[in-house]
């Protein structure tokens, strides 16, 4: 399972926080072919939207997504792709994390609304 939709669940992309030339490199920008549906509007909603519900219970929206994933039984293996070693220091500290009851129940309610965002192209957000 990956877990970090192509990184747009690290939190690195947020904001746009990097310079323009440092996001020349980014997987989004080289491989719009295949990372552009993680750019589209509901994607980008409804990233904001888990990361929001990560920052309310301290965690980093790379560790929710990670911490969601561990906590399903039905999914046996989580994909992690690191670039550096701080990120990968903290996807495999992410699985030591407990995902909060109310994290959980917050994480249901966006995908309720934005199921699959990767194929919305007109969305409605409410």
């Amino acid at each position: 399972y990956s877990a970090l939709g192509g990184g747009a669940l690290s939190g690195k992309y947020a904001g746009q926080c990097a310079s323009a030339e440092a996001a020349k490199e980014w997987r989004m920008n080289k491989f719009k072919g295949f990372f552009g549906r993680y750019l589209n509007g509901a994607s980008t909603e409804a990233v904001r939207r888990y990361a929001s519900v990560a920052e309310k219970h301290g965690l980093s929206p790379a560790e929710l997504a990670l911490a969601w994933c561990n906590s399903r039984d039905y999914v046996t293996s989580t994909i992690i792709g690191a670039t550096t070693v701080e990120q990968l220091r903290e996807n495999i500290e992410a699985f030591a994390k407990e995902l909060p009851t109310e994290a959980d129940e917050e994480i249901e309610e966006i995908y309720r609304q934005f199921t699959d965002p990767t194929k919305t192209l007109a969305p409605t957000f409410r």
